[in-house]
């Protein structure tokens, strides 16, 4: 019993559990299994979760018990999918499918939603909301696959730019989730383009991010989020938090399981960061590596946003700059990624990959560059604060960049 408890738990209200001692027979032993394999949701144990899944795995082939085999196999593809390791994970779902047939609907479901989440990392998105919407029908109203049906959704909608009409449906749902959950609510005001919007949840939200719990199957996920929107909008107090709380984890993949939505390596987040804080140098190192582990498990919409953050990284006017920004358009069309799209062809629009800023412009980005405030911008030019902040808000949208300090690394290094 303390076992299921520690399976089930509330990882947001912490625990008491003591440790479970003596196996008496399979079912007392695979509920032991259960509860470690619970308590080692940190990605960085996932050697011993591991270890858990195979032993769920033998433990029922010795029984002869194919429920014990089919979660041991789901667990192994939880680590497999965080880890990168798709011919593991694949390789796990063949048995599992198997096993799904002798055993029903629940199963039957899961083995879509992991079809699901394979179809999300190849970019097939024309495919993700189908199998998802199986998924739920198979495993009725109170299954994972019912809860993860919008996840799903929204994901693929995401990367193809119609994300906006899910917006109430997620805040809706965030309602009923830990408050940190709100960090997709954030992104799904950044899909629609609602930047103020996105500005005040964030400011409420920004100090807690990082303080999601590590057994928590969101972590990674939650972290991810926050990085994204704290990029875009230029926050690099916040910035700089969630960048050491993600560096342990760069060569994992942010997907809280392996039937759950794939959201991209976590070097494409660390990327971004390192760039909000002016570390081009690290910027670059993080996703160069990245850009490797994206071929290397056919992420291809990972690795077409890791081309267009190389692009943003490189000098105005470099020939690396132009082929990483050509590379990125030619498989964001292929995928159908139309924001992405859009992006890099305002940033190639020019023909250099560098526009145009007016005189005033101009005039305002080497103040900036100097390190004067917007106040002390306002007096040289008898402006207000706020138009000054307006010019600011247009030359980091017309640059493509997400803060102060890039603008200054910017001008420096034209």
């Amino acid at each position: 019993m303390l076992a299921q408890v520690e399976a089930t738990r509330d990882v947001f209200r912490g625990s008491d559990l003591a440790d479970v001692d003596g196996e008496t027979d399979a079912e007392i032993e695979f509920a032991e299994i259960q509860a470690r394999v619970a308590a080692l949701q940190d990605p960085l144990l996932a050697h011993d979760r591991l270890a858990f899944a195979r032993r769920a795995v033998a433990l029922g082939l010795t029984v002869g018990d194919r429920e014990m085999q089919a979660w041991g196999r789901l667990w192994s593809m939880d680590v497999h999918a965080a880890n990168g390791r798709r011919v593991e994970l694949l390789g796990e779902l063949a048995a599992l499918t198997v096993l799904a047939e002798q055993l029903g609907p629940a199963w039957q479901s899961r083995v879509l939603l992991v079809r699901a989440s394979q179809a999300l990392l190849d970019g097939r998105f024309d495919d993700v909301v189908p199998l998802a919407e199986d998924a739920a029908g198979i495993g009725g109203e109170h299954s994972d696959a019912a809860f993860l049906r919008l996840p799903f959704a929204f994901e693929a909608a995401r990367h193809q730019g119609t994300a906006k009409p899910l917006l109430e449906a997620v805040r809706e749902e965030v309602e009923h989730l830990p408050f940190v959950a709100r960090t997709w609510l954030c992104v799904a005001l950044k899909s629609a383009g609602l930047r103020a919007d996105a500005a005040d949840e964030w400011r409420a939200l920004a100090g807690h991010v990082a303080a999601v719990p590590v057994e928590a199957p969101e972590f990674l996920m939650a972290i991810a989020d926050g990085a994204d929107v704290c990029a875009w909008l230029g926050d690099e107090a916040t910035a700089a938090k969630l960048y050491a709380t993600l560096l342990p984890y760069e060569h994992q993949h942010v997907i809280a399981h392996a039937h759950a939505p794939y959201q991209g390596p976590v070097g494409l987040a660390l990327g971004r960061l390192a760039r909000v804080l002016g570390n081009l140098t690290g910027a670059e190192g993080h996703l160069r590596s990245t850009l490797a582990s994206t071929e290397q498990v056919h992420a291809l919409p990972s690795k077409a946003y890791v081309l267009a953050e190389l692009a943003a990284v490189e000098p105005t006017r470099s020939r690396a700059r132009r082929e990483h920004a050509h590379g990125a358009l030619e498989l964001a069309r292929r995928l159908g990624m139309a924001p992405l799209v859009d992006q890099l062809d305002a940033l190639l629009g020019s023909g250099e990959g560098d526009p145009v800023l007016t005189p005033r412009e101009a005039e305002v980005t080497a103040l900036v560059a100097q390190g004067m405030s917007n106040a002390a911008i306002a007096r040289q030019f008898t402006l207000s604060e706020r138009t000054v902040e307006n010019h600011i808000s247009r030359i980091l949208s017309k640059l493509g960049l997400t803060s102060r300090t890039a603008l200054a690394l910017w001008h420096e290094r034209r």
